[in-house]
């Protein structure tokens, strides 16, 4: 995962989910937004049941995240003020166990202690 560019800052989240998605909610949605919280930025619901988010919701995992036709839910991306578009996190077929571990995993990351602190400087 990379963080912008030089002058680039974090703007927002986007998760894309589904509300019958155990791994998406509560759990996912929840995590999102402590991450939102905990970098100082809003959050963007896109339900890929709801026909006016579908789409879009199709569109950035096409572009930015683990795309297949009938791809994974959750997926997370970090949207930077530059335009660039990190992909986060996709929820794991698994379990929801092992989704909340890659939350967990995520919280606990350097990436995320980089992120954090240079959100505090």
């Amino acid at each position: 995962m990379t963080t912008g560019t030089r002058n680039s800052c974090p703007a927002r989240l986007t998760i894309v989910l589904a509300d019958w998605c155990p791994h998406c909610v509560p759990l996912s949605e929840e995590k999102v937004h402590a991450l939102g919280d905990r970098l100082g930025i809003p959050v963007r619901r896109l339900d890929i049941d709801e026909a006016d988010q579908e789409g879009e919701a199709d569109a950035l995992v096409r572009a930015h995240g683990d795309w297949s036709p009938d791809y994974l839910i959750p997926q997370v991306f970090l949207e930077w003020t530059d335009g660039h578009i990190d992909h986060v996190l996709t929820g794991f077929p698994e379990g929801v166990s092992r989704t909340r571990r890659a939350w967990d995993e995520l919280f606990h990351s350097d990436w995320l202690k980089h992120m954090a602190s240079a959100q505090d400087a």
